[in-house]
C-alpha cells in the first residue's frame, strides 16, 4: 500500500548508496563524460583484461583474454574507477559485463570531449620536438604540424578530449592554431614530445653488417622493407605518426614507382623527424643466387648477377626513392631474401651502400594465416617477448597483420622500458 511519501523512498535510497560509495572513494555512478547508450569500442589485438569491482573500488573479478586481431564491441558507460582512472563498461563480446581501462588498445571510436574551458587553459611545452595533428570526420589523421620549442614555452587550449585512446588538447593560437596536440594524460596539460630520435646517418666507412644492434640506450630499432605487397603501407605509416615512433624503412624502387608506393614515400619524406630511408635495390632479385623478384621475376637474371647488376639495382632504386621522398638511402641497404656473399657486399660497397642490415627478430608477417602466417596478436606477442636492448625488427609494410598488431606492440615496448627508433639514432 502506497503511504504519503512512499514514492519517494526508492530516490531517497539511491541518493543514499550514492553518497556511500562517493565517501568510499568509488566514482562508479559519475560518468567520466557521457557516451551514447551503445558507444562503438575497438579492442587492439593481444592482451585484455577486464574488472568488476566492489564500492570501495577493490577489484571483485577479472577476466584475462587474448585476441588474436581487433574486436569491435560496444559500451553503455565511461567512468572513473575510484582513483584507478578511467575505464569503459563493456556491453558485447567476450569481456560483456567487464570494465576494460581506456587506453590505446581499448578505447571509444572517434573523439570523447572531457573537457572544455571557458577561458583559454595553458598547455605546457618542456623544450623538445611536437607534432600537432588534424582529423577527418571519422576521427583519422589528416594532417599534421612539426616544430622544435628550443627552451620550456606553453601554448592555450580551448578543450582536452580523448580520441581513439589517446589524450589531446585543441590548440588555440599560435604555431598549432587549429591542431590537436598530444598531451603525456588525460588530465595533465603537457604536451607529450616526440621521445625518439631520426638523426642524420652515420659515415659510409667502415663497411659494416648488422644483425643486431649497439645496446646501451634501451631502444631498439623498428624497420620495415617494402617490396611487395603494400596494400596497408600507408595506414600503417599513419599509425607510425600519430603514435610518433622513429622508424627505418626499405623500400624496392620497383615498388615505390607504383601509384601506392609514391604516396607512401611522400608521407614518409614529410617526417624526417620520425623516418628515416635504406635501399632495398630496385627489383628484389636474389643478389647471392640469382632469382626472385617482385613485383616480377623477368627482371632478375637466374644465376648469380654480377657486380655490375648488383651496383645498377642498387643506384637505379636510389633515384626513384629520392624522387619520391627527398631522402637519400645510402648508406644503408637491406639485401632481399636476406642473401648476401662477400662478392654482394664488395659490390653493394662500390655503390656507395657500406651499411648492411640483416635482423634479429623477424615478424614473419609478409606470410598470410592461411599459410601459417602470425595472426596480429602473434606478431605483437613475438616481438614484445624476444626485444632486448638493440634489437633490430624486420616487419613488412605490406604485412597481411601488421597493421592491427601495431597498437598493442608499441604499448607493451614502451612499457618494457624499450623506446623503438631508428638505426640511426642506435647507432649514434
Amino acid at each position: 500500500m502506497e503511504t504519503p511519501g512512499s514514492k519517494h523512498r526508492p530516490l531517497r535510497r539511491l541518493s543514499l548508496v550514492m553518497t556511500a560509495l562517493v565517501a568510499a572513494g568509488v566514482v562508479l555512478g559519475t560518468a567520466a563524460s557521457a557516451v551514447a547508450a551503445s558507444s562503438p569500442v575497438r579492442l587492439e589485438a593481444g592482451p585484455q583484461t577486464g574488472y568488476t569491482f566492489a564500492a570501495d573500488a577493490s577489484i571483485l573479478t577479472r577476466k584475462s583474454v587474448s585476441l588474436a586481431k581487433p574486436a569491435n564491441v560496444a559500451t553503455d558507460s565511461r567512468r572513473w574507477i575510484g582513483s584507478r582512472g578511467v575505464y569503459l563498461r563493456i556491453t558485447s563480446g567476450v569481456l560483456s559485463g567487464y570494465y576494460v581501462r581506456e587506453s590505446p588498445v581499448a578505447y571509444v571510436v572517434g573523439r570523447v570531449v572531457t573537457a572544455t574551458y571557458s577561458t583559454p587553459a595553458r598547455v605546457s611545452l618542456p623544450a623538445g620536438t611536437y607534432l600537432g595533428y588534424t582529423f577527418d570526420t571519422s576521427w583519422k589523421l589528416a594532417t599534421t604540424k612539426k616544430a622544435t620549442v628550443a627552451s620550456a614555452s606553453a601554448a592555450s587550449t580551448s578543450r582536452r578530449a580523448m580520441i581513439n585512446g589517446r589524450p589531446y588538447a585543441e590548440i588555440v593560437g599560435g604555431t598549432w592554431a587549429g591542431y590537436w596536440m598530444p598531451i603525456v594524460a588525460p588530465t595533465v596539460l603537457t604536451a607529450n614530445r616526440i621521445s625518439c630520435a631520426s638523426p642524420p646517418k652515420v659515415a659510409a666507412s667502415p663497411n659494416q653488417l648488422f644483425r643486431a644492434l649497439p645496446a646501451g640506450a634501451s631502444e631498439i630499432a623498428l624497420t620495415f622493407d617494402m617490396g611487395g605487397r603494400i596494400d596497408p603501407g600507408l595506414d600503417i605509416v599513419r599509425r607510425l605518426i600519430v603514435d610518433r615512433v622513429c622508424t627505418t624503412f626499405f623500400p624496392t624502387g620497383a615498388m615505390t614507382a607504383t601509384t601506392q608506393g609514391q604516396t607512401i614515400l611522400r608521407l614518409i619524406g614529410s617526417h624526417p623527424e620520425l623516418f628515416e630511408l635504406g635501399n632495398h635495390t630496385n627489383h628484389h632479385c636474389n643478389l647471392r643466387d640469382g632469382g626472385g623478384g617482385s613485383p616480377t621475376t623477368a627482371a632478375c637474371p637466374t644465376s648469380p648477377p654480377s657486380a655490375a647488376f648488383i651496383a645498377a639495382e642498387l643506384k637505379d632504386a636510389a633515384t626513384i626513392l629520392r624522387n619520391a621522398s627527398g631522402m637519400e638511402p645510402s648508406p644503408y641497404w637491406r639485401p632481399p631474401y636476406g642473401a648476401y656473399s662477400s662478392a654482394v657486399l664488395t659490390a653493394a660497397a662500390s655503390a656507395g651502400y657500406t651499411k648492411t642490415f640483416m635482423w634479429s627478430i623477424d615478424a614473419i608477417d609478409w606470410r598470410p594465416e592461411a599459410d601459417g602466417g602470425p595472426t596480429a596478436a602473434g606478431i605483437a606477442d613475438k616481438i614484445v617477448a624476444n626485444a632486448v636492448d638493440g634489437s633490430d625488427v624486420l616487419m613488412h609494410l605490406g604485412g597481411w597483420n601488421t597493421l592491427d598488431a601495431l597498437p598493442s606492440m608499441i604499448v607493451r615496448l614502451r612499457a618494457k622500458g624499450l623506446t623503438p627508433t631508428t638505426i640511426s639514432a642506435i647507432l649514434r
